[in-house]
């Protein structure tokens, strides 16, 4: 008679839940990180990373809900960012804005441990350097929550901007502006000095510049000119492009989509003229980056990579996708019910074969000892 192959239930269950995690932990991410451009370590990249709004204390549930939902949070974040910056660390990580989710209504004491949390997170050492720009949810400026020289100076404390131009490569210089203020190294009048026209000018910002229909707008492109503008804030990404002369849209906005992406891309940012000069592109380009977060109420999260070639007024960007959060948490929950009910099948026969084996032993019982009896 063939013998039956006994199904180890408990083994069944532990490696459908190792499976689970190992994918949802590490294989996912390592299937984008795979995908990501490959770029020199002496390349001009730069790394950019918007809306992190790490989650507070005040707007989420209390007690055990709020503590789950945070920390699974802080851990898609801290995943996401290890990957960016194992692929990339001899690039300039750029934080557009929004870097805490309550840091603006927080107290004094919340936002330090809010900003100590954000930087175990991000730890700084992971790449080349970093830089910060403020966003509405960092210092206020959004409906009746204003920005305030007090918002301004603790957030300057923990992640300021100690330039008004920074140096991020050889002839190339990072610039932050805000249209929430103008406070300190963010006025655009104290930068004037310290711009260069043989130099490729990046102007970084969390709310978005263009289009070109506002005094703020038309002062970033009078006063300061760009090469090319990025900013966040609009949890979607996307570019814009523009006449520089005119300050006038020549196409539609065109929203990014991990399904069709666009990039990698190209902008001109520089043209060559007969005599081997450079001078700035007739076009002005403003790209969005997308959220970095799966708690924004977006499906797609990612971070963009811009390569620049100063000498030749290049730039290539790409979209850096991320997995998405939520089908990786439902996997879970799934995974967990088939588990409880492999355990509670196991059990069923488990009894069974008990029950039968006391069936037999008496059945074998009476045939041994019956005529005994």
């Amino acid at each position: 008679m063939a013998r039956r192959m006994a199904l180890n239930f408990s083994k069944l269950c532990a490696l459908i839940l190792f499976g689970t995690v190992a994918y949802n932990e590490y294989l996912v991410y390592y299937i984008d990180y795979y995908g990501w451009p490959r770029v020199s370590d002496d390349a001009c990249s730069l790394l950019f990373l918007a809306d992190p709004q790490i989650q507070g204390n005040t707007l989420e549930p209390p007690g055990l809900v709020g503590t789950i939902q945070r920390w699974d949070s802080d851990r898609y974040l801290g995943n996401a960012y290890h990957w960016l910056t194992a692929k990339y660390p001899s690039a300039t990580a750029i934080f557009l804005g929004d870097l805490l989710d309550e840091g603006s209504i927080s107290s004094p004491e919340d936002f330090v441990e809010y900003a100590k949390r954000f930087k175990s997170i991000f730890p700084r050492y992971r790449v080349k350097d970093t830089l910060y720009t403020p966003g509405d949810n960092d210092i206020g400026g959004e409906g009746n929550d204003l920005v305030t020289l007090s918002k301004l100076d603790r957030f300057n404390r923990e992640f300021g901007i100690k330039k008004p131009v920074i140096e991020a490569c050889a002839k190339l210089d990072i610039v932050p502006v805000s249209r929430l203020t103008e406070h300190g190294y963010l006025n655009i009048t104290s930068k004037l000095e310290f711009l260069s026209k043989n130099r490729t000018v990046v102007v970084i910002s969390h709310l978005p510049v263009l289009p070109l229909n506002g005094r703020f707008a038309e002062r970033v492109m009078t006063d300061i000119n760009p090469d090319i503008i990025f900013s966040g804030h609009d949890h979607h990404g996307s570019l814009y492009s523009g006449s520089r002369t005119s300050l006038k849209t020549d196409r539609e906005m065109s929203l990014f989509s991990k399904r069709d992406d666009v990039s990698p891309f190209k902008v001109e940012t520089k043209t060559k003229k007969s005599d081997g000069i450079l001078e700035l592109s007739e076009r002005i380009t403003e790209i969005i980056v997308p959220t970095l977060s799966y708690r924004m109420g977006v499906k797609e999260m990612g971070a963009g990579l811009a390569v620049f070639h100063p000498e030749t007024g290049e730039m290539v960007y790409h979209n850096l996708w991320l997995p998405a959060r939520f089908p990786l948490l439902y996997s879970y929950v799934a995974s967990l019910i088939v588990v409880v009910l492999l355990f509670i099948v196991g059990k069923v026969i488990d009894v069974r074969r008990i029950m039968r084996r006391k069936v037999e032993y008496q059945s074998f019982s009476r045939k041994k000892f019956g005529a005994l009896l």
